[in-house]
């Protein structure tokens, strides 16, 4: 059987979690019934700070992601949890400061779905396909139910990331426009981008951020010819 080492300190895993660390690792690939029995257990559990696991996905995306993806768990902070930090984020926003999300208010046509649940629920799989095409083609691509892993952190991150820091602005009153919805999703994209080129050259990286670009562009503009024959129940007006 091959050695198992620990991604976060090296140690040989014997067991399903290391002995030094506490690191948990699951030695299958990630799938659609993955992803619901983690959110389900994961999702009020007690784990490695949040807050860590915040910075660790700006700085090295690449590292935290791979890392879950590979098996290994309850060092950093799951998918799951985060979303669910987002999603607590976003309630207190819509509650406290402002009925938009991101610039964008939703309007669901029921008083039962609240905003940042229906955007959650949409922005995250569409994202998810969109990296899953863009990358289709590259050696090793990643199943859909891995970019999804992906995105849910990537989104949860800078989901936060965009509601605080626009909070914090109108604070002051400023009017800036820069933490709308045009903006976070190009920033999850250039992140992605980041996080699963296969060559690290900066170039390289661009070329595939550009990739990711063209193919979200072209979903839009499908929904936006769809939009014209059908009357949907979900509309997003800007302001």
């Amino acid at each position: 059987m091959q050695e198992i080492n620990c991604s976060n300190c090296n140690t040989t895993i014997n067991d399903a979690y290391c002995a030094h660390c506490g690191q948990k690792f699951v030695p299958k690939r990630v799938n659609i019934f993955t992803i619901f029995s983690d959110y389900v257990s994961q999702i009020l559990s007690l784990e490695k700070s949040g807050f860590a696991t915040f910075i660790k996905l700006i700085t090295h995306p690449k590292k935290v992601i791979e890392n879950y993806l590979n098996g290994y768990r309850n060092f950093y902070q799951s998918p799951g949890r985060l979303l669910f930090y987002f999603i607590t984020v976003a309630g207190l926003h819509v509650l406290l400061v402002d009925k938009k999300l991101f610039g964008t208010a939703i309007n669901v046509g029921s008083e039962f779905l609240s905003p940042q649940i229906i955007l959650t629920a949409l922005i995250i799989p569409f994202l998810s396909l969109v990296a899953y095409l863009a990358f289709i083609k590259q050696n090793n691509h990643k199943n859909f139910a891995e970019h999804l892993i992906a995105q849910t952190y990537l989104f949860s991150v800078f989901g936060m990331l965009f509601i605080i820091l626009d909070d914090i602005i109108s604070l002051f009153t400023l009017e800036i426009d820069y933490f709308s919805i045009e903006f976070l999703m190009p920033a999850i994209l250039f992140w992605t981008a980041l996080t699963f080129s296969k060559k690290r050259t900066w170039y390289f990286i661009l070329l595939n951020f550009l990739l990711l670009l063209l193919v979200l562009v072209i979903f839009i503009l499908l929904l936006i010819l769809l939009g014209k024959f059908t009357d949907g129940g979900i509309t997003l007006q800007e302001y």
